[in-house]
């Protein structure tokens, strides 16, 4: 018996199969553009959560790249000074990278705003002009390196004592030095006192072309303190927040809250945000083109029933049940509905990876969308085929014969 049911559901199967095959064929234009909406509304739905997976990664590679990064950490007040007025101890860089994710760190201190300076080119103030916008710092080596600015071998000089200075290129215009790649013999006077220069900053970096770069330990005494210097720390991508919360005590274990590090923006939160943000946008957009989809095809099936109704009247009075004719339109939108969407799914690998491509992304290409396509047209089709399938079986044979 058993046999005998399993034998009739196969039949049953292959005669609606093919009952909706000859009809797709039969209707080849009606069954082309159900296809071609059902592609276009599944593929640019993937199509949206692959660009928008794609944009999210880019936002969050670039978000580490540009902020994750910096540290910068200043005197929060004067309470742990030691004897010479100093907040930050003379080893401090060194301490803090021997931190492991810190690839430099460095101190500078502005001169000229905290006290009258003089800059000029002859050793008598005056005989020579000088540029009132110059600006006197104190910097180590390491600050320079942190702030990715390129002054070459001299840098190491700012790390020591004696008189030396590092111009910015304006800085060297104003005060009339040539900029050399070998700067011997050429001098400034700083307050009077001669200064050999060592090298040139980093000429791209227009926050430095103003610049008059002394040796720090110098620049801080001439203050009388470090209480307006900085520490420019930089870390690896996406290692800043971690420094950040570490670098007070690694300076001063003894009083670490003599100083303030500045808060970093922690990707984990923006990515969080940006991903949740793509993903209702598209949400709302897939589910207004797979809306859009239903309306479509449904409306052509229905069509499709006022036209096949004497072929659906001599069908139930040739003995078909409604549940049969019901299957044949459910049947027939789920294949077009699936044929829809495996193209649409080759749609998105193609459109995805060009996007990406022109706009110099990464991109990413799940294997699950090939399985996720054809289902997903599979049930728009099957839901825009409902209605049209309940119609179908609500025709009485008599009637619909009698009409034909």
């Amino acid at each position: 018996m058993s046999r005998l049911v399993r034998g009739g559901r196969v039949t049953w199967t292959r005669d609606v199969l093919r009952d909706v095959l000859v009809e797709m064929g039969a209707r080849r234009s009606r069954s082309v553009l159900a296809v071609v909406a059902v592609a276009l509304s599944v593929g640019a739905l993937l199509a949206s959560v692959g660009l928008s997976r794609a944009a999210a990664r880019q936002v969050d590679a670039d978000l580490a790249a540009a902020t994750l990064d910096m540290v910068t950490v200043t005197v929060a007040h004067a309470s742990g000074t030691d004897a010479e007025g100093t907040t930050f101890p003379s080893d401090a860089p060194a301490r803090v990278t021997a931190l492991a994710p810190v690839v430099g760190a460095g101190l500078r201190i502005d001169v000229s705003p905290l006290r009258a300076t003089s800059v000029t080119r002859a050793p008598v103030a005056g005989s020579d002009p000088q540029d009132a916008g110059l600006l006197v710092s104190g910097m180590t080596s390491g600050y320079l390196e942190a702030a990715q600015a390129d002054a070459g071998p001299g840098a190491r000089w700012l790390d020591h004592e004696e008189p030396v200075v590092l111009l910015g290129v304006r800085a060297a215009a104003a005060l009339h030095v040539p900029v050399t790649d070998d700067p011997r013999g050429l001098s400034v006077w700083v307050d009077g006192r001669r200064h050999d220069v060592v090298g040139f900053l980093d000429e791209g970096r227009t926050d430095l072309e103003r610049v008059v770069a002394i040796p720090y330990r110098g620049a801080v005494r001439s203050v009388g303190g470090d209480r307006e210097a900085r520490m420019l720390i930089r870390s690896v991508p996406g290692a800043g927040a971690v420094v950040a919360d570490v670098v007070r005590l690694a300076i001063r274990p003894d009083a670490p809250a003599a100083l303030a590090a500045s808060p970093v923006l922690d990707t984990s939160t923006v990515r969080a945000g940006v991903s949740s943000r793509l993903g209702r946008l598209v949400g709302w957009v897939g589910a207004l083109l797979l809306a859009l989809s239903v309306l479509l095809i449904s409306g052509s099936m229905a069509v499709g029933v006022l036209t096949r109704t004497p072929e659906i009247g001599l069908r139930r009075a040739l003995g078909a049940s409604r549940g049969t004719v019901a299957a044949v339109f459910l049947v027939e939108g789920a294949v077009t509905g699936a044929l829809g969407g495996l193209t649409g799914a080759a749609l998105t690998a193609w459109s995805v990876t060009a996007a990406a491509a022109a706009s110099g992304w990464t991109a990413g290409l799940d294997a699950w969308w090939v399985v996720v396509g054809p289902a997903l047209g599979a049930a728009v089709g099957t839901v825009s085929a409902v209605r049209p399938a309940l119609r179908a079986a609500a025709i009485e044979p008599a009637l619909a014969v009698r009409s034909s």
